[in-house]
């Protein structure tokens, strides 16, 4: 007769609490949404990107980023952009032909690619309706989008990130869990062996780690190289983290418990410790994740990192390092903000979870 209360989506379990704590946090609720949009929109890359990365406008290099208007003299004719003109060749100059009127039209066709990484298409969410260049964020010196870059790059450096750090949490795992629960020489050696490599400068020792790497390799497998570099610093610090813990709980009754009912020493481990810190290692991954990304991007910009084709923000910050650029081109810190915003989303994220899942707060 009477309609059913509806109490929060984790009502009734012990995540309640948590959840209503999280949610007032406005700048944790803020950047979630902003990650949230960032993942999803590496499944529609080529829908929401007009182009394709590598697609070159010659005649439009160093493109100054379109204004978009809706008013052409005082009538509303919708969203549009005036076309550039290029005036001086060498210097990259351009003026604004206000003759010349583009109209920005949506699901429009252009060059194919394949939605989900599967299904081939070729309808992209915006474009001109003359089919000329569009470029909301500028183009770089070979006449590319930087938009579209940007889009397709952050496949590498959205990704990367998460790869390695589960990469670094099961290595950690693996070192730090087995070593406090097993004691001894063992967890002397391996401790010493984790103060070692957290004692190097993280940034110098990725660059030894990268340069004994193989040059002449694929895509794929630099990728995979590189991820696994990424990874190391982060798996010392969850090693020692997690043996921290696994020391403070292996002597608890629930684990002597299943010592004596005979259960194997590394299930016990995987089963019984490890699910105890699992908000510990949740807040591992989330604080971890900008550190990986910004590794990647160092190693990038050097030239050290992810190199044509592929695409990743890191490299496309690689054409700014001249100074003469930054002058005469700034719209080619673009990347450079996508990193900024996309680092603090994680790190505003991580502490707001963090806070909500303090027991003490």
């Amino acid at each position: 007769m009477f309609g059913r209360q509806r109490g929060p989506l984790f009502a009734g379990t012990l995540l309640e609490i948590p959840y209503l704590k999280f949610k007032r946090s406005r700048l944790g609720v803020g950047s979630l949404v902003i990650l949230v949009v960032l993942y999803t929109g590496l499944l529609f890359e080529g829908f929401l990107a007009p182009y394709s990365p590598s697609l070159k406008f010659k005649t439009k290099s160093f493109q100054p980023p379109h204004r978009v208007h809706f008013f052409h003299e005082g009538e509303f004719i919708g969203p549009f952009v005036y076309e550039y003109v290029q005036t001086n060749p060498i210097f990259k100059e351009y003026r604004t032909d206000v003759g010349a009127v583009n109209r920005i039209d949506f699901f429009v066709k252009g060059s194919a690619y394949k939605l989900f990484f599967l299904i081939p298409v070729d309808i992209h969410l915006f474009g001109t309706a003359t089919g000329s260049p569009l470029f909301i964020f500028g183009a770089d010196s070979l006449g590319r989008d930087i938009f579209s870059r940007i889009v397709y790059g952050a496949k590498i450096s959205l990704t990367i990130g998460f790869v390695s750090i589960f990469l670094a949490l099961a290595g950690g795992i693996l070192i730090g869990g087995l070593a406090g629960y097993a004691g001894g020489v063992s967890d002397w050696i391996a401790m010493r062996a984790v103060e070692i490599v957290i004692l190097l400068p993280t940034f110098y020792f990725f660059l030894f780690l990268r340069s004994v790497m193989p040059t002449d390799i694929s895509p794929a497998r630099k990728f995979f190289y590189i991820t696994a570099i990424l990874a190391v610093p982060s798996m010392v610090g969850s090693a020692r983290s997690i043996r921290n813990w696994v020391l403070s709980l292996k002597n608890t009754d629930y684990v002597t418990s299943a010592v004596l009912s005979g259960v194997p020493r590394v299930v016990v481990l995987l089963r019984h410790i490890i699910p105890q810190i699992r908000s510990i290692l949740i807040l591992n991954i989330t604080l971890s994740v900008p550190g990986a990304i910004l590794g990647e991007a160092g190693l990038s910009f050097l030239n050290l990192g992810i190199t044509e084709p592929s695409v990743s923000w890191g490299m496309l910050m690689s054409s700014a390092m001249d100074i003469n650029v930054l002058i005469s081109y700034p719209w080619m810190l673009v990347p450079a903000a996508v990193i900024i915003v996309t680092v603090f989303s994680f790190f505003a994220f991580g502490y707001a979870l963090k806070d909500a899942l303090d027991p003490k707060a």
